[in-house]
């Protein structure tokens, strides 16, 4: 049997999370990919995926081969399609990491066109607001919202989103409107709690920057959750544009502290640092840059470092 075909069972079967994934995606029966696997653990005297009557996991070794299994697939497709005179298509699973609130609102629309564009790749999308290990969880491509720690992931910044103090005119009727962000103390605030430090608002003025001490009853990890708070009348929030814009133009929320700014945040995509990136990362990648202008102002560059793990 052919090690290239083996290859791609691993591969297709720990992309897809079980053979019978892997077999309907090559075509072919489930126990000619159990076999391939077979193969391949016998040539590399270890096992790739922990088997239960529930469960296949892959092993450590597993994830070690992965990525040196792609490129080896990746190489083989794109000399055959030098000979077959084609320009190579990105095939296989692209899994990518968005977080909820942004992904909900502007991922779909880039993810539908690039499906038309390359229909042999399947595309697999997490949403979390969670800073999941792109390694250990097999994503090749995550979009970032905020300042990036120092780690080994590549970033590709792709803009920046704006966001906005607020709240409804409900709220705001008969408690005294804030002036300063120290007024803040006596407001109920509505509490993004993946932000640190949760208890604390930065903010900017002509006169300096301001830190003000915030506490609410309503702490939540989702943007859209911190609109619909805020829309029930619970308090303040900084909300990202997307979700305030079209209160703030409806009149349905108020700016709260207008000659007091937030400062935005950067949006990046980041992936692992790796000598080689998938064809269907890279175009989808390349996707994103051209599409950035439609969701944040663009600001593209690319640096060493990334955010997380």
């Amino acid at each position: 049997m052919d090690r290239i075909d083996c290859l791609r069972a691993f591969v297709r079967t720990l992309e897809g999370g079980s053979f019978s994934a892997a077999a309907k995606e090559l075509g072919i029966g489930q126990p000619a990919i159990s076999k391939r696997i077979a193969m391949l653990e016998s040539e590399f005297g270890t096992q790739l995926f922990s088997r239960t009557t529930r469960t296949l996991k892959p092993t450590a070794e597993a994830h070690r081969i992965y990525d040196l299994a792609r490129q080896i697939l990746d190489s083989f497709d794109m000399a055959r399609s030098s000979v077959e005179h084609a320009a190579p298509r990105p095939t296989g699973t692209l899994r990518i990491g968005v977080p909820s609130s942004f992904g909900r609102r502007y991922m779909m629309p880039v993810v539908a066109e690039y499906v038309r564009n390359y229909p042999e790749v399947r595309v697999d999308i997490r949403f979390s607001e969670r800073l999941v290990n792109l390694v250990e969880e097999g994503i090749e491509l995550a979009l970032r919202i905020g300042n990036l720690e120092a780690s080994t992931l590549i970033a590709r910044r792709l803009g920046t989103v704006q966001r906005y103090l607020v709240a409804t005119p409900t709220y705001l009727h008969g408690r005294p409107l804030p002036r300063t962000p120290d007024d803040l103390a006596s407001h109920q605030c509505i509490v993004y709690s993946r932000m640190s430090p949760a208890q604390q608002w930065a903010f900017e003025s002509e006169h300096g920057r301001h830190v003000a001490g915030i506490n609410g009853p309503i702490h939540v990890d989702d943007a859209d959750a911190m609109q619909a708070a805020a829309m029930q009348h619970l308090g303040i929030a900084i909300l990202p544009e997307w979700n305030a814009a079209e209160g703030l133009r409806s009149g349905e929320l108020e700016h709260v502290l207008p000659d007091y700014s937030i400062a935005a945040l950067p949006l990046h995509a980041v992936y692992p640092e790796t000598q080689w990136m998938s064809l269907r990362a890279r175009t989808f990648l390349d996707l994103l840059v051209e599409r950035a202008g439609q969701f944040v102002l663009p600001s593209p560059h690319t640096q060493t470092a990334g955010g997380g793990g």
